[in-house]
Formats: structure tokens, C-alpha cells, sequence
């Protein structure tokens, strides 16, 4: 890897890469289908595809303010990975509990706190504070804004942006998911929009990385709550800064999708499945030191 490489990789925001891996002690890997692109001819079918029409009024204006306002377009990778859909769709609906997990594996210090069933705030703790609102949440579509500040000594003003990221997931009948995430960024300021585009070749690759790292991060979590449940309940006792039910609904989670891991498992090796031989497992396995 280049030094340039390097700086690049410790750009990323949420590195989760061989040290999360290691916690279920299986190799996590995701495909890359296509590369990511910032092209015209992405973008304008990007727009043509964007769900307005499933939007209420409200949604629809704070879309197309960005629109209007328009200073950066990203698609990021198409990313394969194998995950179970009912924890895809988990950490898609609670990503307060993905972001405090992070923290409690020691691979990031982002704090998200829910203040509504649609708007969370955040805070990097680099400098940067957002809040982030979700416009729209289907099985095929997911788009929230992310109403950003970056605060520092050395400069005299906050810079502020907004982005707007339209994810769309597709699932298999093999346990595969496919998924594809548009970025829109605004900038208030002229010289920062101009700022951003100079420099956009490596924050387009910071983003790119990013996105490859949280599809890992769901793989593994897919693949912990099928083999290693006691992993994940010994993990929500580190967690902070979620609701109870929420830590509860994530314990029931893994527990339905360990339980359905066992039985096809046994049912590939024709094997009778008895209760007893599924739920001892859950809570004997303990956080690795």
C-alpha cells in the first residue's frame, strides 16, 4: 500500500476491517459489482430514479432544495455481501445501535443519539455535529439527510454542508444482498463548494471506503447472530447511549436467526433438530479481551 493509500485508509471514519473480523472469528468479505462514479450520466439517471413520488410534501422539498442547490454527486460502489435480510433491515431502521456498537468494539468514537422516530443527531467528536433525518424508509428505498458543522480553531467560520444518501437494497433468495448508495452534497459557501470539488478525488475515495467498510460491518453482524449469539448479548451489555427496547429488540433478533441457522444446518445434514441442542449456546460465549 502508498503512503497515499495509507492516509486514505486512516481517513475512513468507521475502520472495521481484519480487527472486527476477529471478533466472530470468521474471514468477512464483500464484492464489489461496480466501482464507484461521479459521472453526469450516473447522475442524471440518479435523479431520474430518485423516489419523489413516494415522498410526502415535506420530504420532497428538502430533496429538491438540494437538488436545486447542487455542488457534489457520488455514486458509491455497488456492494455484494451475505447477510441475513431481518438484520439488514435492523441496522438500517436502528443505526444508533450500529453506531454505539462501533464504539463499544473500539473501532470509532461517532456518537448518534435518537431524538425522534426520524431524526437523530450525531457528533464525530473531530469537530464535526450533524443532524441526520430520515426522508424515506421502504424495503427498496432509504434516503436520510445530513445537516452537517465542522467547528476548528484554525478557521474562522463553521463550514456547514448537507447531504442527502438514497440507499437501495435488493435481496436474494441465497441470503445475498446487493446494494447501491447515491450521495448528494450542498454547500452554502461558493469557496467551500470549491474547496470540496478540488479535493474530491480523495474524499470520493474516503466515501468509497466507507461504504465497503459498513457493508462488512453487516455481514459480520449477520454472521455473529448465526454463530456466535452469546458474542452479541455479552456485546450489548457495552452498549450506551440506546433505548433498552431497542438493545432487547436486537437480542430477540439474534436469537430468531441463530435459531433458524441451527435448524437449516441440520436440515442440509438430515439431522433432527431438537430445542435443547439450539439454545444452549446463547450466553456462553464472552467478548474477547
Amino acid at each position: 500500500m502508498s503512503k497515499a493509500d495509507d492516509k486514505i485508509e486512516r481517513g475512513s471514519v468507521i475502520p472495521i476491517g481484519q480487527k472486527s473480523a476477529e471478533h466472530v472469528g470468521t474471514p468477512i468479505t464483500v464484492d464489489t459489482v461496480t466501482a464507484g462514479t461521479s459521472s453526469r450520466r450516473t447522475r442524471k439517471i440518479a435523479l431520474e430514479e430518485f423516489p419523489s413520488n413516494l415522498m410526502d410534501s415535506k420530504s420532497k422539498l428538502i430533496a429538491q432544495d438540494i437538488f436545486d442547490n447542487l455542488s457534489l454527486y457520488r455514486r458509491l460502489p455497488t456492494i455484494e455481501l451475505e447477510a441475513d435480510r431481518r438484520c439488514y433491515e435492523y441496522f438500517t431502521n436502528h443505526p444508533d445501535v450500529a453506531v454505539s456498537i462501533w464504539r463499544a468494539m473500539e473501532i470509532s468514537q461517532v456518537e448518534m443519539s435518537k431524538k425522534s422516530k426520524t431524526i437523530y443527531e450525531t457528533d464525530t467528536r473531530d469537530g464535526t455535529k450533524g443532524t441526520v433525518r430520515v426522508l424515506l424508509n421502504t424495503p427498496e428505498h432509504y434516503v436520510v439527510t445530513c445537516h452537517g458543522e465542522f467547528k476548528s480553531p484554525a478557521i474562522k467560520k463553521p463550514i456547514q454542508a448537507i447531504a442527502m444518501m438514497h440507499l437501495k437494497p435488493q435481496f436474494n433468495q441465497s441470503g445475498k444482498v446487493t446494494h447501491q448508495l447515491d450521495m448528494y452534497v450542498s454547500f452554502p459557501s461558493s469557496a467551500v463548494e470549491a474547496l470540496a470539488r478540488f479535493i474530491s478525488p480523495v474524499s470520493n475515495r474516503i466515501a468509497d471506503r466507507n461504504f465497503e467498510e459498513i457493508s462488512l460491518f453487516v455481514e459480520m453482524m449477520s454472521v455473529a447472530m448465526a454463530r456466535q449469539p452469546g458474542w452479541i448479548e455479552q456485546l450489548t451489555t457495552k452498549l450506551d447511549g440506546i433505548k433498552p427496547a431497542d438493545s432487547d429488540e436486537l437480542l430477540k433478533l439474534t436469537a430468531a436467526i441463530y435459531v433458524d441457522a441451527v435448524k437449516a444446518e441440520r436440515t442440509v445434514s438430515q439431522k433432527t433438530v431438537e430445542l435443547e441442542e439450539i439454545l444452549p449456546p446463547i450466553q456462553t460465549a464472552a467478548l474477547p479481551e
